[in-house]
């Protein structure tokens, strides 16, 4: 139902769940030569009930809301018209708020429940009582959209603003990405959502098949990668130690000298014998590969320590151009997959600067990366570093690009949104509270693995967990150059879970 500022009622099984209905405008701001202006958030509205539309006008342009139910949907288009003569770059919009039963259990009193459909929908689910209601963003497009706070915290909190803002809202964590979605002059945009009521038990999933079809139609399951086995981590190198003779840091030792020839001849036995010992390592953990970190040496401080770019290996580290080829053959010969470190930027070196610069075809980049070392070292696996910031990757329509194009290799991103589930194996680390693929994921892409580094995790407080990741699918990296405790349990675990090798679907039984 509507009255003159928006919603009245909002009834799911005879509950009415609205709070407010009144549409807000809270701010609204400009880009101009002098830098970003504020608007006014003053206007005048009126409702057209024939047409369940809410016009708003304003000095420098207009919004229309149309409201719309659709069996367990409440549906609302919202349409800006920017009429003034600069971009409209921060709208900040408060269309209702809710009321629930009992305080939502994905809400802890404090964290702002947000999504921003970079990367993957922007779905949001609140479960109240035997009863769920989904917030859904109909459209691909980047929207900040959420309830980012119980207006009556801390007593009952059951009343939430819903907000959807673009530009970047000053009382969000600074984690959280600007939304980059302008409104040019004399031009307008559309927002659709919808607010969903099922069943505490639907999953968001199921609450929102129609959006997450879509997606996975954008981002269809590229991977086929049948072998779960663990995958070793080996780094040669220490960063920006400043060793005189050995400034790669190679093997951790400041005595090393890799500038002489006869030098060079010792350090190419000692990678050597450390590979000898890697496999060996390798061979207890029945591991099905590795992924050198740092081919091309650590001289460089952060955040360019991992230089990604297996073509510069000889010309970064010319003590190693006689050495890699013997050292990744050793891995081959014993029957391992081998891989490397890439990055999707490009090294810069101008003088003593050296930095990593922005590319302007990420994708092609990696493939170029990625077909050297295949030719070269017959690699398969490759770590990809500083794909983006945690809270921003890269779009998942590079990745797909690059999985398209290379369809034997396996893909460990840094960072990921859920599109990356369709064409790599996300990177993530027990260390920061990663236990397994999100369950989102293994619902929209059966099949998909993360790659879960157990390095100074607590394995024996996670074991439950972790067991059931492995069992699901999950591979665990692990370091392969020295004998971590952590290595023996993973072992435990593989056999916990009865995924002890590979079978025709990459899960089979560990060797003894």
């Amino acid at each position: 139902m509507l009255d003159a500022r928006g919603l009245s009622l909002i009834r799911y099984h005879g509950v009415n769940y609205l709070g407010s209905g009144d549409f807000r405008l809270n701010a609204v701001k400009f880009q101009t030569a002098a830098g970003l202006v504020d608007g006014s958030p003053s206007g005048t509205c009126a409702m057209n009930r024939s047409a369940a539309q809410l016009n708003c006008s304003y000095p420098w342009g207009s919004i229309s809301v149309h409201y719309g139910i659709s069996n367990n949907r409440l549906e609302f288009a919202i349409t800006t018209k920017n009429d003034s003569p600069n971009p409209l770059t921060g709208l900040f919009l408060e269309p209702l708020s809710i009321r629930l039963t009992t305080k939502p259990s994905e809400y802890d009193g404090n964290t702002p429940i947000l999504a921003d459909n970079i990367g993957e929908p922007a779905v949001l689910k609140l479960t109240f009582g035997t009863d769920a209601l989904i917030l859904v963003d109909e459209d691909p497009r980047p929207l900040m959209i959420g309830f980012p706070f119980a207006a009556d915290r801390p007593q009952s909190m059951t009343l939430f603003p819903l907000r959807i803002n673009t530009g970047r809202e000053a009382t969000y964590p600074d984690s959280l990405p600007a939304i980059n979605r302008p409104i040019a002059p004399g031009a307008s945009d559309t927002y659709h959502l919808s607010l969903r009521f099922g069943p505490a038990a639907m999953t968001r999933c199921e609450g929102a098949s129609d959006v997450y079809a879509k997606f996975k139609a954008r981002f269809p399951q590229q991977l086929r990668w049948k072998d779960r086995r663990p995958i070793a981590s080996l780094i040669l190198g220490t960063t920006a130690a400043g060793w005189p003779m050995n400034p790669r840091g190679w093997l951790l030792d400041p005595n090393i000298d890799a500038l002489t020839a006869s030098g060079i001849r010792n350090l190419r036995r000692r990678i050597l014998d450390w590979a000898d010992n890697s496999i060996a390592i390798m061979r207890r953990m029945n591991a099905q590969g590795m992924v050198t970190w740092d081919i091309e040496g650590e001289q460089y401080p952060q955040p360019t320590t991992y230089i990604g770019d297996p073509r510069l290996f000889a010309k970064l580290a010319p003590e190693m151009s006689d050495i890699a080829d013997a050292y990744f053959e050793k891995f081959r010969k014993a029957g391992f997959r081998v891989g490397v470190c890439i990055r999707p930027q490009q090294l810069v070196i101008e003088g003593r600067e050296v930095h990593q610069a922005t590319a302007t075809d990420p994708a092609a980049l990696m493939i170029a990366k990625i077909n050297y070392a295949r030719q070269r070292w017959g690699a398969t696996l490759f770590y990809v570093d500083s794909n983006g910031e945690p809270s921003n990757p890269m779009s998942p329509e590079i990745f797909a690009r690059v999985a398209a194009a290379e369809p034997d290799v396996l893909l460990i991103p840094e960072h990921e949104t859920l599109g990356y589930y369709g064409s790599t194996a996300p990177y993530n680390e027990l260390r920061g509270g990663w236990t397994s693929s999100p369950p989102l994921v293994r619902e929209l892409y059966p099949g998909a693995f993360s790659v879960i580094n157990i390095a100074d995790g607590n394995i024996d407080a996670n074991q439950a967990q972790l067991t059931q990741a492995v069992a699901d699918g999950d591979i665990l990296l692990f370091r392969g150059w020295y004998s971590d405790p952590n290595n023996a349990k993973a072992r435990a675990l593989y056999r916990a879970a009865s995924v002890e090798g590979q079978s025709a679907d990459g899960r089979g039984k560990l060797a003894q």
